[in-house]
């Protein structure tokens, strides 16, 4: 019963934000917006994100690997998917990490739930600081005669020291290819910058384009705290308050956040697909993270 409340609740906080945000702008000047928007480009704006999400699932794999885990990337990828889904739209405690733990846990019980747990820790961990790398950097351009985003500069040493320390003393193994998930996690927020960029184009907006990449990292940043369904209703706040604060069309900014809500959440209804059928004693991919075919696992 606790589970389905929790689910409510954030049900709840999704559309009291929805209605707060709505209510401040012009409705129809959105729905407008949408219906004249470039639909190649909207449909363009799908292939980046798609791009995203595949990143995304290699770089966990990447990690899975580093510390013996044999999930190939094919596998890693079906994971990915299905736990897009039960994160977005099942209710109760089984959200999209939980669900990735629970699998994991149930195909390699040797390496321990304690360092499984880690992994899917870091692994969100390195997304959040890349997209907190890529916000500084952008406001440091965007606001370079500020005092404060001047200082940026000087946190950037003592914060990859501090992730280096984190990673040797919670999960050493991460070390040997730090590098690379690190260049996996900036193409993943990359791919998502340029998706929001198509769907500014289909819009007809093009000025403003990093005040809008900007609002979108930190919208980004916001939806990784668990206050709503998917993160909806969250990044459209952002973009609202955000867009008062950078000057840019208020309109606009909600419109893509709309837009881009649609593209998470119709991507994530397609891993329904893979939900169907599946077998709990078989996991793609998961035997030596070489070969791309499905093992029983007993």
């Amino acid at each position: 019963m606790m589970k389905y409340l929790k689910w409510l609740l954030k049900f709840s906080i999704t559309v009291a934000l929805l209605w707060w945000v709505f209510h401040r702008i012009d409705l129809e000047s959105v729905s407008q917006a949408i219906g004249r928007a470039d639909k190649l480009l909207l449909a363009l704006a799908l292939v980046p994100y798609l791009a995203s999400r595949i990143t995304a699932a290699v770089r966990l794999t990447t990690i899975l690997q580093a510390h013996e885990v044999g999930l190939s990337h094919y596998g890693g990828l079906h994971l990915h998917w299905i736990s897009m889904f039960y994160g977005m739209f099942l209710p109760g405690g089984l959200g999209g990490d939980a669900y990735k733990l629970l699998r994991l846990k149930q195909h390699f019980p040797a390496q321990g739930t304690m360092l499984l747990t880690r992994i899917l820790l870091w692994d969100r961990i390195m997304g959040f600081v890349m997209l907190g790398l890529l916000a500084g950097l952008i406001a440091m351009f965007r606001f370079s005669d500020h005092a404060v985003i001047a200082a940026i500069p000087a946190l950037a040493l003592p914060c990859a020291g501090a992730l280096w320390w984190g990673s040797r003393k919670w999960l050493p193994g991460i070390l040997p290819v730090l590098g690379r998930v690190m260049l996996l996690s900036f193409g993943t927020q990359i791919f998502q910058i340029i998706c929001t960029g198509f769907l500014l184009y289909s819009l007809g907006e093009s000025s403003h384009w990093a005040d809008y990449a900007l609002l979108f990292l930190l919208s980004s940043i916001a939806t990784v705290f668990p206050l709503s369904i998917g993160g909806i209703g969250v990044r459209e706040l952002v973009y609202l308050r955000g867009s008062v604060l950078l000057g840019v069309s208020e309109p606009i900014a909600v419109t893509v956040s709309v837009l881009f809500d649609i593209i998470v959440t119709g991507t994530a209804m397609t891993g329904a697909t893979l939900v169907v059928g599946e077998r709990p004693s078989v996991l793609p991919g998961g035997d030596t993270g070489k070969r791309d075919t499905e093992v029983v696992l007993d």
